[in-house]
């Protein structure tokens, strides 16, 4: 572990991040009991908060190399803490209020949690004087998106014990007014770097990000790291959270039945809670670099891939409901070994400094791009039969891994660019 504390924020920025992603779907159990949905509900509310994210991206991204990472982070928090709090207070009236207003209030958090994927890897990674060891910094920051995963279940379960059965509406709105918690949090962290970035220059960064760019995107280097860096997170995204959101589905499919909430969240929770070992084990592949973070990503894609199909092959011979809940369990280690971390970590370790923010924010918005083809397009093959969806999946990791080989570099941004620079002279 990182023994700096600037790294603290960008972790419970991070944290903030999955909690706000995932609690959706134990939200939306939990208010399916006292209020009617009707079927646009649960497809709507998982993806627009990623078409909220792709905005956050892309102009958040870009705010951090104009006013400083902390000044950028903090506010793009302050956006999301708004939202996971309207999304919580302000929903009321009859169902079609409820919800819509929801989803209106997902897509504010969505643009705000889109701006912590580029800001928090880049401001993890320039936490210490040591480049050395920037991506183990940028991982270590990552991995507390797994408890964040987990962590909508456990207040879950935790709501279900406390409060009285009859107060079930008061328990989908505590849970999504508390994915404000861990943003204030983070902020309250941010605040000193933040006052650091007062003194910045936001037209002369600018001007520099804007000449950076323009010079790098002459270079055939620099559009194939970009489609390595971006194209292979919009991959994984489509099968992380096409999964992932659906998950309640396949633990009830599992089993064969309709769950409780107490049995849907503890089942959730055993699964999701494989995530934490999974990412863990990545970061510590790559603080110790025993790894490059091409290779993992690779291997990670092609285990993801066996997981699939794995489970398909289970699913369809009817194994016994354990031994499939084991195969899901699996499937959840696959989703966040290798890929979960590099797609995260690679941008940062890959563009320049003045161009670093704003390029991470394009590539995180190409991955949620990702997150939304995937939210609008398994739930439909999910009506045709689960085996369609893994096997969409399972093509799609695939793909990701032949990407990766073809267009991710183990080199340095620069050393690569300088080589490019020098082999064609600097012009694609």
């Amino acid at each position: 572990m990182p023994a700096t504390n600037g790294i603290i924020g960008p972790s419970l920025a991070n944290f903030c991040v999955q909690y706000n992603f995932q609690v959706i779907a134990i939200a939306l159990e939990v208010a399916a009991r006292v209020t009617h949905q009707q079927s646009w509900v649960a497809t709507q509310n998982m993806s627009v908060i990623f078409v909220g994210c792709i905005l956050g991206q892309f102009t958040m991204g870009y705010a951090g190399d104009l006013i400083g990472r902390s000044r950028a982070l903090s506010l793009t928090l302050c956006i999301a803490a708004a939202g996971a709090i309207g999304s919580a207070a302000a929903s009321w009236g009859t169902p079609a209020a409820i919800y819509g207003t929801i989803v209106a209030f997902r897509l504010v958090i969505g643009y705000g949690l889109g701006g912590v994927y580029p800001l928090s890897a880049t401001k993890a990674a320039e936490s210490d004087d040591d480049d050395a060891n920037s991506i183990g910094r940028t991982a270590w920051a990552f991995f507390w998106q797994g408890p964040g995963m987990c962590a909508p279940y456990v207040v879950a379960i935790i709501l279900r014990a406390c409060l009285a059965s009859d107060a079930q509406a008061l328990q989908w709105r505590l849970l999504l007014g508390l994915g404000a918690a861990p943003a204030l949090l983070a902020m309250a962290f941010l605040r000193e770097d933040a006052q650091e970035d007062h003194g910045r220059d936001a037209a002369a960064a600018a001007a520099a990000a804007k000449a950076q760019i323009q010079r790098d995107a002459k270079t055939k280097i620099f559009w194939r790291r970009f489609a390595g860096c971006g194209g292979s997170w919009f991959l994984y995204d489509v099968a992380l959270y096409g999964t992932t959101l659906l998950g309640p589905t396949i633990v009830e499919d599992c089993f064969r039945g309709k769950n409780s909430i107490q049995d849907t969240s503890w089942q959730q929770l055993v699964g999701l809670s494989f995530n934490v070992p999974a990412m863990l084990l990545s970061v510590e592949l790559l603080n110790r670099q025993r790894i490059t973070a091409k290779k993992l990503q690779i291997a990670g894609f092609l285990l993801m891939a066996f997981a699939y199909a794995l489970y398909g092959v289970l699913d369809a011979v009817q194994v016994n409901a354990w031994v499939l809940f084991a195969a899901y369990c699996f499937l959840n280690f696959t989703l966040s070994f290798g890929p979960n971390v590099t797609t995260f970590v690679l941008p940062a370790a890959t563009f320049s400094g003045d161009t670093k923010s704003t390029m991470n924010g394009l590539c995180a918005a190409l991955g949620k791009l990702g997150a939304v083809v995937g939210t609008q397009v398994l739930p439909v093959l999910l009506d045709l039969g689960l085996s369609y969806v893994l096997g969409a999946c399972l093509v799609t990791c695939v793909a990701g891994a032949l990407l990766t080989q073809v267009c991710v570099e183990a080199k340095a941004y620069e050393t690569v660019l300088l080589e490019a620079d020098a082999g064609e002279g600097g012009v694609a």
